[in-house]
């Protein structure tokens, strides 16, 4: 077993590991289900407003099987950009079809939107079911890096929230080729955006995000990109982390902590702090003109 220490007791863990608890717009216990009904009723909408040109892919074989939603309104071309959009919740909560609604700002933009769906964490009827979430994500962005190559898209981008923040994190460190993605099609992968990810999971195995999954530290420690060296391909896929001015103090430092790995690895990364945001309308506000956070993610994927 892997050696760990956190200074922290469980329930000093559980404040800091609970984003909820620190922020201001709403009491704690109204911030979930604000969110919840928000992000239904938006994403609700905009499914009905693309039916039309909304679409599904299957991926993957056996266990590891699942579907991705394709958002490819008709002012989108073909070879156009491909925006990949990875949901949180601890990776036990929410759906894809949960966050449709951050379809909207990337489309507007001429971008096409796939969003993958993977089993809740309590779902797998394995030990290890954090790594076999990673490993359905993996064969899930082979699908779209090989549909990439075939329909001459100029781009590929990773975009992740929360617990989706610490997987696309993951899967910059993929080595693509053994998922049977030959080398032009890795070459669209063109940068990946970690929004308030975690990057060490160690410390949530004593923690109520632990309670229903039951992680192990091996297994916590194999799924946090902190433990693991940068691959030759994550070197030269810039990597952008983003941190909510209103997250918690174990998130801040775990993101500085990481950004740092993999400066000294050689890798390209970078740092952005959402100003005014929360760990919740960090995605919230995507959609919304002006938007300072979705400005930042679509000039970076320029």
């Amino acid at each position: 077993m892997n050696e760990f220490y956190n200074s922290f007791t469980r329930e000093k863990t559980d404040i800091q590991y609970n984003p909820t608890l620190w922020t201001q717009r709403l009491p704690a216990d109204e911030l979930l289900p604000f969110h919840v009904d928000l992000t239904k009723n938006k994403s609700e909408h905009y499914r009905n407003k693309v039916v039309n040109c909304l679409t599904t892919l299957e991926y993957g074989d056996s266990e590891y099987s699942g579907s991705i939603d394709v958002f490819c309104p008709e002012n989108v071309k073909s070879d156009a950009p491909i925006v990949v959009y990875i949901h949180g919740g601890w990776w036990q909560w929410f759906s894809k079809e949960q966050f449709s609604f951050l379809a909207e700002p990337f489309n507007n933009q001429g971008m096409a939107v796939y969003m993958p769906g993977y089993r809740m964490a309590p779902d797998w009827e394995n030990e290890k079911p954090m790594e076999s979430i990673l490993k359905q994500m993996q064969y899930a962005i082979a699908l779209v890096l090989k549909k990439a190559l075939e329909k001459k898209a100029s781009a590929v981008y990773l975009v992740g929230h929360s617990a989706g923040g610490q997987l696309v994190s993951m899967l910059h460190k993929t080595d693509w080729g053994k998922f049977n993605v030959d080398p032009e099609a890795q070459k669209k992968l063109k940068a990946i955006f970690s929004l308030a990810g975690l990057f060490d999971i160690r410390p949530l195995v004593d923690s109520f995000v632990n309670d229903e999954i039951n992680m192990s530290i091996d297994s916590a420690a194999a799924v946090s990109p902190q433990m693991l060296p940068t691959s030759i391909f994550g070197q030269h896929c810039p990597l952008h982390l983003i941190l909510p001015e209103f997250d918690t103090p174990e998130f801040f430092r775990q993101t500085k902590e990481y950004q740092n790995k993999l400066l000294k690895e050689g890798g390209y990364c970078y740092l952005h702090v959402a100003k005014n945001r929360d760990h919740l309308d960090i995605i919230e506000k995507l959609p919304e003109e002006n938007d300072e956070l979705i400005t930042y993610l679509l000039n970076h994927m320029k």
